[in-house]
């Protein structure tokens, strides 16, 4: 016979296990966990200026992320260093799941390699590629060059005088077009700036005789702008007739990925999750879309895949590197 002081102990006793079970069920094999993640909205950093290329991608990703996720990003600007300080405060961040970044590769794995970031690779959880972004070379409108080609062949003539601006010290752009340069026997007047915007305004202002960048600052002022040549394996939609610089017989092939990144160190549901979510996005039909709209080139790689690539990337820009000596 249950006494009232037994029936207390008992009720005290199911009310306790009753609290187990409810703390416990989320972490079992039912996935509610990762069904009700993420319960709040993600803060997104852009490491560069508002407008520019990376800034629009993310733009156009936060147009999906409520319907997958629950809510739009909460973006956060932290330009400075080639967009590594960004970086590297994503890396310094706990491992919550709520601060995520995009970036571009390869130049993610060159901060690193050149000194300029002092955060590694393994300090960052790859999610994603969206989007692989060919170089395009451009120039004034009333520019008397008319391809890349017209351009080189006037700069062997002219040894050191004609300015060839670069977005992104020590990035892939630099890389990539120094060892163009450097092949060719080319001797130009290398000016490098912070980003594609302030690369755009100085080709448009007649400060450089031609640029190297992504085609996205300049979709303001396509009307302004003579673009010389594609550097990527093909032509681009934006610029169809836009020969790629292997057409015009010079080999070169670059770009830039758009990459999706949170700190290391997250629970491997909130990874998944996340992996997952980028990748159903990506697979709308409207998402891409609107890329190409903004003048980028829709390309899935997975997390893992774009480790691969970096890594086979490091040891071909440790030779380019050593030859330079950036």
């Amino acid at each position: 016979m249950f006494t009232p002081a037994k029936l207390i102990r008992l009720f005290v006793t199911l009310g306790v296990f009753a609290l187990l079970i409810l703390l416990i069920k989320p972490f079992t094999g039912d996935g509610n966990l990762i069904d009700s993640y993420p319960a709040k909205p993600i803060k997104f950093i852009v490491p560069f200026k508002p407008g520019g290329g990376s800034d629009r991608i993310a733009r156009v990703l936060d147009k999906f992320t409520e319907a997958e996720f629950g809510s739009a990003f909460v973006f956060v600007y932290k330009p400075g260093g080639g967009g590594h300080l960004g970086l590297r405060f994503l890396a310094n961040s706990k491992p919550d799941g709520y601060l995520l970044a995009t970036y571009n590769t390869p130049d993610l794995v060159l901060g690193h390699m050149t000194g300029i970031a002092n955060y590694n690779v393994d300090d960052l959880s790859i999610l994603g590629q969206v989007a692989f972004d060919p170089n395009v070379f451009s120039t004034s409108l009333d520019s008397p060059f008319n391809s890349m080609k017209e351009f080189l062949d006037e700069a062997r003539k002219q040894p050191g005088k004609l300015r060839l601006g670069i977005s992104q010290p020590k990035g892939g752009n630099h890389l990539a077009t120094l060892a163009m340069l450097e092949e060719q026997k080319i001797d130009v007047s290398v000016v490098i700036f912070s980003g594609g915007t302030e690369m755009a305004s100085a080709v448009l202002g007649k400060q450089v005789d031609a640029g190297i960048g992504g085609l996205a600052p300049f979709l303001g002022s396509m009307e302004q702008t003579k673009f010389l040549a594609v550097s990527g394996a093909n032509r681009m939609s934006k610029i169809p007739n836009v020969p790629t610089m292997t057409e015009q017989g010079i080999p070169m092939n670059s770009g830039t990925g758009r990459v999706f990144l949170a700190p290391a160190g997250l629970e491997t549901f909130q990874v998944e999750r996340l992996k997952q979510g980028l990748e159903n996005i990506f697979n709308n039909e409207a998402f891409q879309e609107e890329l190409r709209k903004i003048g980028n080139a829709p390309a899935w790689m997975s997390g893992d895949e774009v480790t691969a690539y970096l890594k086979d990337f490091e040891v071909k820009a440790q030779q380019v590197l050593e030859k330079t000596g950036l």
